[in-house]
């Protein structure tokens, strides 16, 4: 039997394998084609700077597999309020150095849709221009204080 920690919320006993073992699964999923949409925003850059050309780039995507209070909607909330406090300095006179390009992806979930074929259609202009990207998805989760960077 698996530690009560690792133990999932379904009324049965979780146990650890190998063993003899069957599951029936009746999955109902509509197969349809449809249009998905990344949202994009910019900032104006200072017309003085001598790294105006850069793109700092904070993104998160917006489709979840289940309720999503963590993933994706914990991201969401901060690329908004991120977007929100630099439009508030935008607001007040404020241009960054760098260009800031918000992006909320579509389609992650089934196999990172949205960002894929933007990073495809601005290959060139990303490869040349592209200083960092700052992925915030599932930003908060749990109790507990951790960072990670790649």
């Amino acid at each position: 039997t698996v530690p009560s920690d690792m133990a999932g919320a379904l009324p049965l006993t979780y146990k650890f394998g190998p063993g003899p073992g069957t599951v029936n699964i009746d999955l109902v999923m509509d197969y349809v084609n449809t249009t998905i949409w990344n949202v994009i925003a910019e900032t104006p850059v200072d017309p003085n700077s001598p790294v105006g050309d850069e793109q700092v780039l904070i993104g998160n995507h917006r489709d979840a597999w289940v309720f999503g209070a963590a993933d994706p909607n914990s991201g969401t909330s901060v690329l908004l309020e991120t977007a929100r406090s630099i439009g508030e300095l935008l607001r007040q006179g404020y241009l960054p150095q760098r260009k800031i390009v918000f992006c909320s992806w579509d389609g992650e979930e089934y196999g990172l849709l949205g960002s894929t074929a933007f990073a495809e259609r601005h290959n060139e202009t990303l490869q040349e221009n592209a200083l960092a990207y700052l992925n915030v998805d599932t930003a908060i989760t749990g109790g507990s204080f951790s960072v990670a960077a790649t």
